[in-house]
């Protein structure tokens, strides 16, 4: 049998050695190049008495003994480096190898709240999967629950009960990057990633959950956010992005479906694009990122660095505001299907910053659009904006659990009261007369992902907002 990647064998080798094994592999690879260059002889050839034969790769018999080889690890809990290994062997290997492993496959950095039982983690036994279903409103004839992000999915494991969010990436789709820097870095602002799994044609990705689902699909369900909202969310994107910048990262695609909510914090997910410079300026071989949140240098392809990312944020910032993406109003995607040139010649989007948005706000929208990026403002600069800090009295709150708790007699917890352990769809629970309802679009109600479960968003924790 004839295989594309004729050094298959030898990739996955390498991919499950240990680290002094790599190392003394290498060093013996680039001894046998020295030697090839003198002698001629074949690098398979030097290589056969420690590895496999040629001939055994190019006619495929070897295959059965790759196969039972790289499924004896099955699952298992590892460190950050085992698991770049292990994505690294599922990314190098032709699919048609990995389609004939029986059994699953994975690495899992969460020792507490996922179980492996002999070597397994079995989807739909261990792990159950539910699509995804978030809708801020009440239901009504014709509603469509917003939430089903693409190939995400909410994932609980059987025996701890950890709720996760769960995305699955074809393995024709699949590339380190997916996994890298969230299983490289760690902050309070960046999706915790808990590991991957090989399963059936797709790798699984688990990775903390946000039950408050992303930004856009609030924007979809209520329309523009309120600025004391706002603020909240863009404190909690710099805080990460601070961090990320601070290694030379690079996020790359910062805009709203890729800002998850959850109860008292906001986190950065989706690192596909991201990369990490290694000299000042960051010179891309092709566009990463949206059309309409891209800045200008971007868009140019001449070179960028991590100030891309706070022009993004500035262009988010202003679709949160009037709850449509900068540029789009002023100029229609249907007459316009491509914003490129329209962002070159035209940028900032400072017109369609929202009418009332407050002057310490458009000011700070100012520097994060900042068309020269060495005058743009940094994350850490950005956040000691005066935007970001408003007066007690102009920090409102929104009807919350802590209101709800003073008042026994609230619907909602009275129908709570009257909730029976079995399950049922959680957006029955509330009507368009609840106190949360009563402001149309909050930020801080989160009908649950999983039917029976609900759980109140509390909104800005009280150490930032009084």
């Amino acid at each position: 049998m004839d295989f594309e990647n004729q050094n298959v064998g030898l990739e996955l080798l390498l991919a499950h050695m240990n680290l002094g094994d790599i190392i003394e592999a290498v060093e013996r690879l680039c001894s046998d190049r020295e030697d090839e260059e003198e002698s001629g002889e074949s690098l398979v050839e030097g290589l056969s008495g420690d590895t496999m034969d040629e001939n055994e790769l190019s006619d495929g018999s070897a295959l059965p003994d790759l196969v039972s080889r790289v499924q004896n690890d099955k699952v298992r809990y590892g460190s950050v480096a085992d698991l770049l290994a292990f994505v690294n062997m599922v990314s190098n290997t032709p699919a048609s190898t990995l389609s004939k492993l029986e059994e699953e496959l994975g690495v899992l950095l969460n020792k507490t709240d996922m179980v492996i039982k002999e070597g397994r983690y079995r989807i739909d036994l261990d792990v159950l999967l539910f699509p995804w279903r978030l809708t801020y409103k009440a239901p009504g004839p014709g509603h469509v629950p917003k939430g089903s992000f693409g190939k995400v999915h909410l994932a609980q494991d059987i025996k701890t009960r950890k709720r996760m969010a769960c995305k699955r990436i074809p393995l024709e789709h699949f590339k380190p990057a997916d996994v890298e820097i969230q299983a490289r870095f760690r902050h309070e602002n960046i999706a915790e990633l808990y590991g991957a799994l090989l399963w059936e044609k797709g790798v699984y990705l688990f990775m903390e959950a946000g039950e408050g689902g992303s930004i856009l699909e609030k924007l979809e369900s209520c329309g523009p956010m309120r600025e004391f909202e706002i603020i909240w969310v863009t404190q909690q994107v710099l805080r990460g992005l601070e961090y990320l910048h601070s290694h030379n990262i690079i996020h790359h695609d910062i805009k709203p479906s890729n800002i998850v909510l959850m109860s008292a914090k906001a986190v950065l997910v989706d690192f596909g694009l991201t990369v990490q410079m290694m000299e000042d300026v960051y010179i891309p071989r092709d566009l990463r990122g949206t059309e309409m949140y891209m800045s200008p240098e971007l868009v140019l392809c001449r070179g960028h660095n991590t100030k891309t990312d706070i022009y993004s944020l500035g262009t988010t910032i202003i679709h949160m505001q009037t709850g449509s993406p900068p540029w789009v109003r002023r100029y229609p995607r249907s007459a316009y299907p491509s914003y490129l040139y329209i962002i070159h010649k035209q940028a900032p989007p400072l017109e369609d910053i929202s009418e009332d948005c407050s002057p310490a706000m458009r000011g700070l929208l100012e520097r994060a659009l900042e068309r020269v990026p060495t005058r743009r403002s940094s994350a850490t600069e950005l956040l000691h904006e005066e935007a970001l800090h408003p007066s007690r009295e102009d920090q409102p709150r929104c009807w919350s659990l802590d209101s709800a708790l003073g008042d026994s007699t609230h619907p909602l917890l009275r129908q709570h009261s009257q909730m029976t352990d079995s399950t049922q769809d959680s957006s029955s629970l509330y009507t368009e007369d609840s106190g949360p309802f009563k402001r149309k679009g909050s930020l801080y109600i989160d009908l649950g992902a999983l039917a029976g479960y609900y759980n109140f968003v509390r909104g800005p924790p009280s150490a930032e907002y009084g």
